[in-house]
């Protein structure tokens, strides 16, 4: 049985999950999370390009990952080789793309085979008309099958897909990305008088989705008054030094850490006091904040369409957007009032526990590629 569906084991079924990368970004979690939360299924993850920090992650939940070594040899390079892998192969129970990137060729490519497929929407389909079209133009050639369902993790994803040239004529089902059974635990939330260092965090790639650079100018906005406030950023990207450089600039050296990636990161935000998740319109959805809802952690994010998604109306406090004033009023303010935090952390916790729970996500991705929930043979 996994999550109330038999499955005959007579014939051990296989997953194949294809990703172009084993970063660490939110595709290349959720893929970790599904694969831990369908234990009963053979896991194969074939990744387009070279090893990453995401290879050795899924080895441990039980995957064998295999690295192609030729997503960014082009286009023409890349297809041969897949195919080369591809030939003689035999076709898994289903398979999980973890990306749009090449989708028509890649789909083409396994042709032959009659498995269904989930494709995993991350952020929303660019809107500029022109480069929508220019994508049309390219992928319009191949037509596309009734076995391949796209896969979004937010309503708002969703729905920039189905206004798309070439994705809408694909089916579209939103699943939230899963969040691990780690983050679930008891938070106590201590008071914060002034030299108490509060450890404000934020766990994010180092990119323009995401909007570092608006609590770093919070952080300052406050610092005359709260001087002993801690700011740590887990996570990297090609922002990095432009950030280092502005927190040095903004006087914030010794009170911002920039921590690159984090092995555990649910022992990470268990030592945080407040949350904070800054970006823009080009979020996904944002799978960090669920983790640290389902953590208990206060929240405090911009105030944007998919932000009220994830944490609803009672799960976060919401702030305008790209702006530092609004965001440094908001901390003081949860800073002075543990009450509030509580509360706060309570409400997103039980909204995370409705949403994002992993045997739920990872059921419903099963059902996506296998609606028999097992019970026929492979």
């Amino acid at each position: 049985m996994i999550f109330g569906h038999p499955l005959n084991m007579s014939h051990p079924r296989e997953i194949l999950h294809l990703s172009p990368l084993a970063d660490i970004g939110g595709c290349e979690v959720n893929c970790l999370r599904i694969i831990e939360g369908l234990p009963a299924f053979k896991h194969r993850v074939v990744v387009f390009d070279r090893r990453g920090p995401m290879s050795e992650k899924w080895e441990a939940a039980g995957a064998q990952v295999e690295h192609l070594n030729a997503w960014q040899a082009g286009r023409a390079k890349f297809l041969i080789t897949f195919a080369e892998w591809v030939h003689g192969r035999d076709e898994p129970t289903g398979v999980f793309y973890w990306s749009t990137s090449r989708l028509s060729s890649i789909l083409k490519t396994l042709k032959q085979w009659d498995a269904p497929w989930a494709v995993y929407l991350g952020n929303p389909a660019d809107t500029h008309a022109i480069r929508q079209m220019q994508f049309w133009l390219k992928e319009f050639a191949w037509s596309s099958s009734p076995q391949v369902v796209l896969v979004a993790c937010s309503k708002q994803v969703a729905a920039s897909h189905r206004r798309a040239y070439y994705f809408r004529k694909f089916p579209i089902q939103t699943i939230y990305n899963a969040v691990g059974p780690a983050f679930d635990q008891p938070r106590k939330h201590r008071t914060l008088p002034p030299g108490s260092v509060p450890r404000v965090g934020m766990v994010a790639r180092l990119d323009t989705i995401k909007d570092h650079a608006t609590v770093l100018r919070a952080f300052a906005a406050i610092a005359s008054i709260r001087a002993d406030l801690v700011l740590e950023f887990a996570g990297d990207g090609n922002l990095r030094e432009l950030l280092v450089r502005q927190a040095v600039s903004l006087g914030l050296a010794d009170r911002v850490r920039f921590l690159r990636s984090v092995t555990d990161v649910a022992a990470l935000i268990a030592g945080w006091d407040i949350y904070v998740h800054s970006t823009t319109n080009a979020e996904g959805m944002g799978t960090a904040v669920a983790e640290a809802m389902m953590a208990g952690l206060p929240c405090v994010v911009s105030d944007i369409a998919v932000m009220r998604e994830v944490c609803g109306q009672e799960g976060a406090i919401y702030v305008r957007a790209a702006d530092p004033i609004d965001w440094g009023q908001a901390l003081l303010r949860l800073i002075a009032d543990r009450e509030r935090r509580v509360e706060l952390g309570l409400a997103a916790q039980k909204r995370a526990r409705d949403l994002f729970a992993l045997p739920e996500v990872a059921a419903s991705y099963l059902n996506v590629i296998c609606p028999d929930g097992g019970r026929t043979s492979a």
